[in-house]
């Protein structure tokens, strides 16, 4: 089984105290989906929730074998303006990924959408970070687009 991991951008706001807290139970919850028999991860791999679970999937991948990780990633460009430091791990993941594809091109102003779209589209459960009603920098569609389409396509939300 798949699972989509998203979220709306709120971990950038965390201490790194608490961001620590947060990988430590999105590991748990991979752990206990992995168990639950879901083997195929998917992520578009944007600062946060999606690339630390990227990151924690990869590690994982040393003990779980059949353990998956699929990129959805916006656009070639994605990290381009990132600081150097996010841009390594960014790239690093890259390496230890099954598959990666490229949803849309740079100038293309849904690819966000896009990408949230391809991995619902290929999923059977949307892992999820963030509050209801949360306002964030993120543009506008990305707020509720992928928690919202995952419950018109009838996928389950599970929220970290």
């Amino acid at each position: 089984m798949k699972v989509t991991i998203a979220s709306r951008a709120e971990e950038v706001f965390l201490s790194s105290t608490e961001a620590k807290i947060l990988q430590q139970r999105i590991l748990f919850l991979l752990l206990y989906l992995y168990q639950q028999g879901y083997t195929e991860f998917y992520t578009n791999c944007a600062w946060g929730v999606p690339l630390w679970s990227a990151e924690l999937i990869s590690r994982m991948k040393g003990n779980y074998p059949d353990i998956l990780l699929h990129l959805a990633l916006p656009h070639e460009k994605q990290a381009e303006k990132w600081i150097f430091s996010m841009k390594k791990h960014y790239l690093k993941i890259q390496n230890f990924a099954d598959t990666i594809k490229y949803l849309s091109s740079p100038d293309d102003r849904q690819s966000f959408q896009k990408a949230d779209r391809f991995m619902i589209q290929n999923s059977d459960l949307l892992l999820f970070y963030g509050t209801q009603g949360f306002l964030n920098y993120a543009p506008r569609y990305r707020e509720t687009i992928i928690e919202t389409y995952a419950k018109f396509q009838n996928i389950p939300v599970r929220y970290i």
